[in-house]
């Protein structure tokens, strides 16, 4: 029996994700559509408008064009702008908060 990836799916109506729980799309199932779909931005935003018309029905605290940034904003982007500046890479390679301060 093959071991597949897990599938980095939201989850609903926070629209968090299943497996890391992350906002979706999260890091890794953006890297997963971008090969999926071949770096092709027309199909990315092909295939997450039905999510994006869910999201905006689904997700509160948040303005439609935030929503529409987050969900398919990042299409044209290279991987090295997906990761916000607020977040760095831990020497582990965990994702963690940035604070800015340096421990003493």
């Amino acid at each position: 029996m093959t071991d597949y990836p897990a599938i980095h799916g939201p989850s609903r109506p926070d629209w968090d994700c299943l497996v890391c729980g992350e906002p979706w799309p999260c890091l890794t199932r953006k890297r997963q559509l971008k090969e999926l779909c071949q770096c092709n931005i027309r199909t990315l935003v092909h295939y997450l408008s039905p999510y994006l018309s869910d999201a905006l029905q689904d997700i509160d605290g948040m303005s439609a064009a935030e929503i529409t940034e987050r969900f398919v904003g990042w299409c044209s982007r290279p991987l090295e702008v997906w990761i916000s500046p607020e977040r760095e890479r831990t020497p582990t390679g965990d994702i963690g908060t940035h604070t800015g301060e340096e421990a003493g």
